[in-house]
């Protein structure tokens, strides 16, 4: 596959969405990861919301590659966990109903309560450091009210803890669970126009659970990170995304 044009900066405009300029990805990559990129920065900005149809033929025009690149980036977010394709139908961005955010949240505190233990015992200096640099990034992120930087550098931050574990089937797994999970938290804030600021950090606490190598303090500090963060959507009474945000418009 060429590597030598890189989709244009353009714009992704689902249809009756106000036209809004899509961030150009990285120069270096393969195509169909740019396009995957500029795909996945439209999800955690909102600008794509779950349930939203990804139509190659459109999403091709739109940034300038060929069909071929689109499909190929949409297997790679499928993998992911960040848009389902349904055969010989559509493509779609992850929706998740109340229930499965409590499924997947059921699901992702059990498999970090196995990776976070492992990953404590496995990291060193460095990978601390590593962890303070990311943590910085999302303190970063809440001071400016970035919703989606805050839902990237939060994951970004997750993703470094899972591959300390060394265990690449989990690694993979939590990415599929949770992966739709932080763009979903992102359509929370931008949708209630929350004040980040307010937000508490709680990333600190975390890695000093998992330096103290304790696992009752680490899954303790699990427990305590995770809590609230979908409260807005789950107590709503609202059973589909679609639903809760339609209200959410109308008030």
């Amino acid at each position: 596959m060429a590597h030598s044009r890189s989709p244009r900066a353009t714009v992704f405009t689902p249809a009756g969405r106000k036209r809004t300029a899509l961030v150009p990805p990285v120069a270096d990559m393969p195509i169909y990861s740019q396009v995957g990129e500029a795909i996945k920065d439209a999800i955690f900005s909102g600008r794509l919301k779950p349930g939203d149809p990804l139509r190659e033929l459109h999403l091709a025009a739109e940034l300038s590659v060929s069909q071929g690149s689109v499909r190929e980036a949409l297997v790679q977010l499928q993998n992911s966990g960040m848009v389902v394709r349904i055969p010989n139908k559509e493509t779609i961005v992850t929706k998740l109903s109340s229930d499965e955010v409590r499924e997947r949240l059921m699901m992702r505190e059990a498999l970090e309560a196995l990776a976070w233990p492992v990953a404590a015992k496995r990291m060193g200096p460095q990978d601390y450091a590593e962890l303070e640099r990311r943590s910085d990034a999302i303190s970063a992120a809440v001071d400016a009210d970035n919703y989606s930087g805050l839902a990237i550098a939060d994951l970004e931050f997750h993703r470094y803890i899972w591959a300390s574990s060394q265990h690449p089937t989990l690694c993979l797994t939590l990415e599929q669970i949770t992966a739709p999970l932080f763009a979903f938290v992102s359509c929370i804030h931008s949708r209630n126009r929350d004040r980040l600021s307010n937000t508490l950090n709680s990333h600190e606490e975390v890695i000093r659970a998992l330096r103290s190598g304790r696992v009752r303090a680490i899954h303790r500090a699990l427990r305590e990170h995770l809590s609230g963060s979908y409260d807005a959507f789950l107590n709503s009474g609202h059973k589909d995304f679609q639903d809760w945000y339609a209200a959410s418009d109308d008030s």
